[in-house]
This record gives C-alpha cells, sequence and structure tokens, in this order.
C-alpha cells in the first residue's frame, strides 16, 4: 500500500500539471505593484507627454521612437521590462525616483507579459495615484 502511495506521489510531482504555477493575476499581482512603484508618475497628470499606467489603453502605447512599454509575450521587447532591470543611474532606469520594485516584483512583471499582459478593462483595470510627486 505505501509503495503506491510513493508511486502515485512521484507521478503526480513528476507531472507538469501538478508542478504549473497560476497564470500571473493583474489584479491580485500587477495592479499593486505598478499603484506602489509607478503610477505615481506614470499618470496623466504628472507626466502628461509620458505612458500612464492607469488604464491599459493608455499603457498599451508606443513611445516616440516607435518602441512600446508593453509588448505582449514579449518581455524583452517592453520597455517597461528593459527600464526596471537597468542598472541604477542607467538613463533608462526606473524609476527615478522611490524605491525600486522589488525582485520578485520585476519577476512577477517578465512573467505577466510572457503571458500576454492580460489588463482587464473597467474598474479592475484601472489604477488612480494615490498622490502626486511635487516638482
Amino acid at each position: 500500500m505505501r509503495s503506491r502511495f510513493v508511486l502515485f506521489a512521484t507521478v503526480a510531482f513528476l507531472n507538469p500539471a501538478f508542478c504549473e504555477e497560476a497564470p500571473v493575476s493583474f489584479v491580485k499581482d500587477i495592479k499593486p505593484i505598478l499603484q506602489e512603484r509607478c503610477v505615481h508618475c506614470h499618470n496623466r497628470k504628472t507626466l502628461k507627454d509620458k505612458v500612464s499606467f492607469e488604464t491599459a489603453k493608455l499603457a498599451f502605447v508606443k513611445n516616440e521612437a516607435g518602441q512600446s512599454y508593453l509588448v505582449p509575450a514579449k518581455p524583452d521587447e517592453s520597455l517597461m521590462v528593459i527600464a526596471l532591470e537597468s542598472p541604477d543611474m542607467h538613463e533608462m532606469a526606473m524609476p527615478m525616483v522611490g524605491p525600486k520594485p522589488t525582485k520578485e516584483d520585476v519577476a512577477f512583471i517578465r512573467r505577466w507579459i510572457a503571458e500576454g499582459a492580460d489588463w482587464p478593462k473597467g474598474k479592475e483595470g484601472r489604477i488612480k495615484p494615490t498622490f502626486y510627486p511635487k516638482e
């Protein structure tokens, strides 16, 4: 009986269906990071001519050079990931002020983008800045 349990446990553990991580949730995993670390600067009021992370429509845009901030399924081409992974003091490093997202936060963002960067519409997908930095 014990050997059957060990066999079942081993097969279950080695089966990818049992080992897969749940997809990254925008609402649960990504929205809090953007709320805490990004949207206080990246909003329509603070940086009028730059990307805003207040909604998907505002975030999925290209910069003046034609590069996208978020490229679904391509984190290495997404300016957000490039900026977050740039070394401190690099011209692209983000955030420019305040604490950087943790390595775990950046890994969640990278994985979320790799999974397609699903950003819900409506209230769940809106992020309001909790404060605006002073100039």
